[in-house]
């Protein structure tokens, strides 16, 4: 049985290990920042299983100090031992490519590359098989205080343990299935919801938005924000 970091998350945090009547064993993971584990530690302390990695997953070197399988690999990903593949719940991922070996089951939505894991396999993780999380941590976006008061609220959300967080990625649900062509300021999961703010300088722009964004995801929590050129604050509307 496996344990993780909070209920929607995919990060492992510990792993229990009981077969019939035995003594059940508890284990901890030590994970990279995108959530991939390196460490596997028992209830002393003691390293009983490490691996390091290349950039897009494939192992340098895996040790086993006891007789322990640890197959979990990057987010929501299992590895299968016999192909070398990692099983990632919509298709497989094979590490030596850092490609998916199916194509994306949305489509073009997914993006015009098919095959794609991820822009960036150290901090966007795709648990689904389906679409990627930047943790927020995208490239500026738009004017300086645009991209100030989105980073403000990235940092903000952050704080109060928001989950799947994405800065102007392409709109996905809870589940991180892509629901639309719209590129939010920012995307998060909280306590079983998924929200959407989007950030903008004109009036017209944040009424196009608050038009499209919430009919995409008719289940999200939607909040647009209007600011000036500064990044202060001229008004809000929120819509659940």
């Amino acid at each position: 049985m496996y344990l993780y970091t909070d209920q929607y998350s995919y990060e492992p945090l510990a792993r229990i290990d009981r077969t019939g009547n035995q003594e059940q064993h508890i284990y901890y993971f030590h994970t990279d920042l995108n959530g991939l584990p390196e460490e596997l530690m028992d209830e002393a302390g003691e390293i009983v299983w490490e691996c390091s990695y290349q950039l897009w997953g494939k192992p340098i070197q895996e040790i086993a100090h006891r007789e322990i399988q640890q197959n979990l690999r990057y987010q929501g990903q299992y590895l299968d031992r016999e192909t070398g593949l990692h099983y990632n719940t919509f298709r497989y991922y094979d590490p030596d490519t850092g490609r998916f070996t199916q194509p994306d089951p949305i489509g073009l939505l997914g993006g015009i590359n098919l095959y794609q894991y991820a822009p960036n396999g150290l901090t966007w993780i795709d648990p689904w098989g389906l679409a990627c999380a930047n943790d927020g941590k995208g490239k500026k976006h738009g004017g300086e205080g645009h991209n100030k008061i989105i980073d403000k609220i990235i940092k903000d959300v952050r704080k109060e343990g928001a989950e799947e967080i994405r800065k102007n990625h392409q709109q996905v649900d809870f589940n991180g299935n892509k629901v639309g062509t719209n590129k939010p300021d920012v995307q998060y999961n909280y306590k079983g919801k998924h929200y959407n703010i989007e950030v903008d300088t004109t009036l017209k722009g944040s009424l196009g938005h608050q038009s499209t964004i919430p009919s995409r995801d008719p289940n999200a929590r939607n909040t647009f924000w209007l600011i000036d050129k500064s990044g202060s604050i001229l008004g809000g509307l929120s819509i659940f």
